[in-house]
Parts: C-alpha cells; structure tokens; sequence
C-alpha cells in the first residue's frame, strides 16, 4: 500500500499524443489545401477577367468608334453649315436632314446641344503654322514697308496722316518710295465706306489693316448694318483675321438692334461661328509645340489630349498634304505636309464610353469595377472614370479605336479591371472553403473534446482505480480483523484455556460482537455490490420510524460502549410517524450513520440520534456527533463510493468507504435526500430528510 502511493502519477501525454497529433496534421494538411485552392480561384478569376476584359475592349472600340464617327460627322457637317448660314451674302435654306439627325443625337445624349460643342476641323503644318481656323496674331507689329522708310519719308508720311487728301502727297510720292508705301499712301486717301469694296492693301504702319479700320469706323456710325459692311466684318473675322476682330464683332453685335430679322441672324451666326473657331485656337495652342507635329510622319493616325484653363478635349490627327492654301502674314506659301484636326470634347467622350460600357456590362465580372482610360488618362467623371490606385488591378486590355472609316485607328483606349469585391470574386470557394473549414473546426473541437473526455477518464480510472485498491486493503484489513479474533477466542475456548464462567461468558460476549461487526461489513459490500449493478430492490410497507430508531439505538449500543461513547436519543413528542418504507434498508442507512459517528467521536464524547416530524415538510431523522468535523469543500465527496478522507497510512479509523454512499442510495431511493451540517472542530450533523406520506413515491 505504501508503494502505490509511493508509485509515480501516472502521465497521459502520450495517449493525448495519439489523438492530437492524427487531427493536428489533418487539420494543417486541409487548411493547406483549402489556401492553395483559394489561390488556384483567385489566379482562374484573375484569367477570366483578363480574357474579359479583352473582349470588353473590343466591344467598347466598335461602339465608341461608330458613336464618335456620328459625332464628328455632325460635327463637321454643322460646322460647314453655320460658315455657310454666317456669311451675309449667302442665301440657304435649313438642312431638314442635318436638323434630324442632330435632334436623334441629342434624344440618345440628354443634356447635350451639338451647336455649343462643334468645333471646325483645324488645319496645321508640320512646320507648326496653323492654316484653319485662319491664326490670330496676339499684337499688331509695323510692317516691313514702313519700317524700311528713310527719316525724310516718316516725317512727309506723317503729315500725309495729319492731312489725308483726296490723292496722296505728292512730296511723298518724289522720294520713291516702295510699292506697298504707295498703295498704303493710296489708302490713306480714300474714305471708309470706298475701302469695302478696295482692293486688298497692305497695312498700315501701325501693324492694323486698313479694312479694320474703316470697318471700325463705319460700325461706330448709329445707322442699320448694311451688306456690304457686313460681308466686309466677316470677311475680316474668318479670312483675315486680327486682334481687332473680337471688336469688330462686338461693334456689328450692338448694330443688330436695328436691323431687319435676317440680318440679326446672319450676326448671331457669326457670334456662333467665331465662338467655336476661337475654341478651336484654344484647344490648338498647346499641340503646335509637339514633337510630334514636327516628326515628319505623315502615314500614321494619331491622337493626343488637349487641356485648357476651362476644359479639355481629346485631338485626333490625321496626316494631310496640302497645296494652294495661300500665303501666311509674312507671304509665305502654306503648302505641304501636315495634320489635319478634329477635337471630341471630354463631356462627349464621357458619354460616348458610359453608353458603349452600359451596353456591354455583362462582360464586366461582378467581383470587378471597370475603368476606361483613353490615350492613357482618366476621363474626367461619370460612369467610365478611371481611379488607378484605389483598388488591387485585376487585368488590363489595350484597343484602337478610330474616328471614322478613314481613321480606324486614331486612338487607344484602355480596359482596366480592379477588384471591387474579394468575397464575391472567390465566392463559390469560399463557400466550400467555410463548408471544409467549418468540418475541420469541428473535427478539431471534437478531437478536444475527445482528448479532455479520455484525460478526465483517464485520471478518473486511475482514482477509481487507486480507491479500489484501497478498498480491497481496507476490506482484507476489516475482515482479517474480526476474522482473527474470533479464531483467537474460538481456539482459546476449544483448548479449555478459559475455565472460569465469567471469563467464558465474556468471550462469547466477544464471538458475538465481531461476529455482527463482520455481519455489517459483509451486507454492506453485498448492497454496495447490488447498488452498483442494478439489483438492489427495497420492499416498501408501512413502518414505524421510532421502533426502527430505538432498535437500532440499542443494536448500536454495546458497541458504542466498547468505545466508551455515550449513545443516546433526543425524546419524540408524540406519536411516532409512519412511512412507507423498506424497514430493514432504512435501518441499515441509520446503523452506518451511527457507526461513522461512534468511530470518529473521541472517547467519553457523545453521539444523539434524534426523530422529527415535520409535516408538511416530511420526516428528518439525524444523527449528531463530537468528532473532528468535515471541512465544507469535503461535504459532497464523502459520498463518493471508496472516499476516505486522508492516507490509509495516517487513517486511525475502520471502515471501506462505501457506508455514506449505501446511505445516499437508501434514502434517495426512497424519495428523500441526505443533508450534512459540519465544520472542522465542530462535530457533525447528517440529517435523513423523508417526503411526508402524501408525497412518497
């Protein structure tokens, strides 16, 4: 016995390592798997968009490229009208076709006025002189002829200034000066309405024209716009322009208010006209310092964004090479290779791409939001925007898309994807990744389960298996004990050793004692042994509860005695109860309960056994002792089949461990339960609580 308890405890890391370790590396294996499953999803996802975005390009290339040829031949077509409908002389009846087919573009794209967005095409050399819209010197310069004037001419040509005669000055005209210098001196002379229908002069020394001038005096004159001064303003608008022209325009503008209807609408037109060519400069500007307009290529189509202050447009170039365009403002010929302009506002393009993207959304995955870029910028807003950055690329495809027929390829567009939503684009593996993942958890959680289950039982069994073993020491001890003395007095009383009457009578008195001692012990493991298989029956009738206390009280007696305990009862008041109970189990529960009491009271102590009733509340039958007391952390495990409290080494008293545990089945079997009142240094109380008559089962 010593060495058992001497034993080492026993370990179950390696029976938990046996269960562990299987589920663990199942458990790895799987979430590897389930990773590189994942991945596999996402590099097929990451496939997919690509090849759609591809077919997303191609598709938005067609649609754009036939949208944006309406666009620019409206355009155009609305740009030769309005030069045409601008011009004074000209006489034209409204384009039924190009009013229709403007009204059906600006039905398919509300919010749009094609007049406000038309731009004429613009027409620019490779050497960088814009030949249309005619170019707009910023600030007038004096000309050559007045520049290579002597002293002695400026000083008569300034008098011929102060003094404008019918005919020139003919001190000036001795000095021979240069042929423009005549024609300028013939200028001179002449009146402002006479200069209308004039041959085209030089200019004056100022660096103005002499047609600007007259016609910014005729304008000056409160009078009806007539027709010949109105065909000379626009002629200086859009042939000849300068930076008088916006005055000249101004000037007709604040004539109109008397003027019939037709003229009225001939300036509006103007107004419209030199509105959209001044746009044209505008957005022209910044693509004259290109490179690439000096390349020298011209078998190749081209397209670059031009920003203004105000807004931007995209500029598509096509190689042209021109002949008999006249000369520039130094007289040089604008003739040869060059590039011909048209410009796509930004709102258009916006529009163009949102309608062609909504008409393919169904190839745009829905785990990706789609960007377009074209000529390698973000349009500025709406549905096609591009916002690189803002989330993970997906894939990415490059398309040409041309003009027209003849521009098939005048620009790039670009399809990016990005990743709008993780979940959706790994959805169905994430579905089977949280199906597997939640099977693995849970075989995890039941591995561990299953590990605290068989360490619980482990050292359960081990417990079990140590109380046992005490139990069969304590049993051989408790048996070997009565068994030993009664052979020692049966063979003294045999051998005639003991002659004496009152020696004798006193031995028998001890073969009787151990002989019920030995009695008690082995019901005691014959009940425990039915107890625990099944087979333990009680055989209910009435009985009465102060007959089988005071029996018993007197059955425990003698050896209370031997003890030298006091074993006494408390007085009933009145009757004694009856209940229906199995007499002989009820006696033997209250034989254990005294007998735990009168081993562990000290001698000369006291043990009271007490009867109560108390209805409706039941019957309590309780047994007080003196002894040591039981600390409250041990008050439920006394209950406990082979629990003995301390080391069977340090143990001084008898018993097994089964006692209050036949105790507890007894009275639970009968409906009742066990109550225990004790504290260390303060004896004991176990109280029989019985359910009155009217409640017993």
């Amino acid at each position: 016995m010593a060495s058992s308890n001497n034993s080492p405890r026993p370990s179950f890391f390696r029976q938990g390592l046996m269960i562990v370790l299987p589920v663990t590396v199942l458990a790895v294996v799987g979430l590897f798997s389930l990773r590189q499953d994942e991945q596999a999803a996402e590099q097929a996802a990451r496939k997919r968009a690509a090849e759609d975005a591809q077919s997303l390009a191609r598709a938005i290339s067609g649609v754009a490229g036939e949208e944006l040829q309406q666009f620019l031949t409206l355009q155009n077509v609305c740009m030769i009208d309005l030069n045409v409908e601008s011009q004074p002389s000209a006489s034209m009846s409204p384009d039924k076709d190009l009013q229709a087919g403007i009204a059906n573009w600006e039905r398919a794209y509300p919010g749009f006025r094609l007049a406000a967005l038309a731009e004429p095409e613009c027409d620019l050399l490779s050497d960088g002189r814009q030949i249309a819209p005619p170019d707009l010197p910023a600030t007038p310069s004096p000309p050559k002829w007045f520049c290579d004037l002597s002293p002695k001419q400026k000083n008569l040509w300034e008098a011929l200034r102060q003094n404008p005669g019918s005919v020139p000055d003919q001190d000036f005209l001795d000095t021979n000066p240069s042929d423009e210098a005549r024609q300028a001196a013939l200028a001179v002379c002449r009146p402002p309405d006479q200069m209308l229908s004039a041959p085209r002069y030089p200019l004056t020394e100022t660096g103005i024209s002499f047609q600007d001038l007259a016609c910014y005096q005729l304008l000056q004159v409160e009078r009806p716009l007539a027709r010949p001064l109105l065909d000379m303003v626009w002629h200086r608008l859009f042939d000849s322009p300068s930076f008088a022209a916006p005055a000249l325009l101004q000037l007709a503008e604040g004539q109109t208010n008397r003027a019939d209807s037709i003229t009225r609408e001939k300036v509006r037109f103007m107004r419209q006209l030199w509105d959209s060519q001044s746009a044209a400069r505008q957005h022209l500007a910044p693509l004259r310092k290109l490179d690439e307009i000096r390349s020298g290529s011209t078998n190749s189509f081209w397209a670059r964004w031009s920003q203004t202050p105000s807004d931007r447009a995209l500029a598509i170039f096509s190689p042209v090479l021109f002949k008999n365009m006249g000369t520039d403002a130094d007289g040089q010929p604008l003739s040869g290779r060059g590039w011909a302009i048209v410009f796509v506002p930004d709102e258009v393009l916006q529009a163009i791409f949102a309608r062609a993207l909504a008409a393919n959304r169904y190839l745009v995955p829905d785990y990706a939001s789609a960007a377009i870029l074209v000529e390698n910028e973000p349009l500025s807003s709406g549905a096609a925007a591009a916002r690189p950055g803002e989330k993970s690329l997906l894939a990415n495809a490059t398309q040409k898309f041309g003009a027209s027929s003849y521009r098939p390829d005048g620009a790039s567009l670009s399809v990016t994807f990005y990743l709008a939503s993780r979940e959706k684009m790994l959805s169905a593996e994430q579905r089977s990744t949280r199906l597997f993942g939640a099977l693995i958890g849970a075989a995890v959680l039941a591995a561990l389960a299953g590990l605290l289950a068989a360490r619980r039982a482990f050292y359960q069994q081990h417990r079990l298996s140590e109380m046992k073993t005490n139990f069969v020491s304590s049993v051989s001890h408790e048996l070997r004990a009565p068994i030993a003395a009664m052979r020692l007095l049966s063979e003294s009383l045999e051998r005639g050793k003991i002659s004496e009457a009152g020696k004798k009578q006193e031995y028998y008195r001890f073969l009787v004692q151990e002989s019920r001692r030995l009695t008690s012990l082995i019901e005691n493991v014959l009940d425990f042994s039915r107890i625990e298989q099944g087979r333990k029956e009680y055989q209910r009738e009435p009985a009465d509860l102060d007959a089988i206390v005071e029996d018993t009280i007197k059955l425990m007696r003698p050896g209370a005695a031997e003890k030298q305990v006091e074993l006494a009862r408390r007085p009933l008041i009145g009757p004694g109860p009856l209940v229906s109970c199995d007499g002989l189990a009820l006696q033997q529960a209250l034989i254990n309960l005294i007998d735990n009491a009168i081993k562990h009271s000290p001698p000369g102590a006291k043990v009271e056994v007490g009867l109560e009733d108390g209805a409706p509340n039941g019957v309590r039958l309780w047994v007080e002792d003196q002894g040591p007391g039981i600390p409250p952390e041990e008050h439920e495990k006394i209950f406990e089949r082979f629990y003995r409290r301390g080391s069977e080494l340090r143990r001084e008293t008898q018993g097994i461990g089964i006692g209050l545990t036949i105790v507890k089945h007894i009275v639970e079997a009968h409906g009742g339960r066990v109550l225990v009142r004790s504290a260390v240094g303060q004896g004991s109380r176990f109280t029989i609580q019985l359910p009155a008559a009217s409640e017993q089962p």
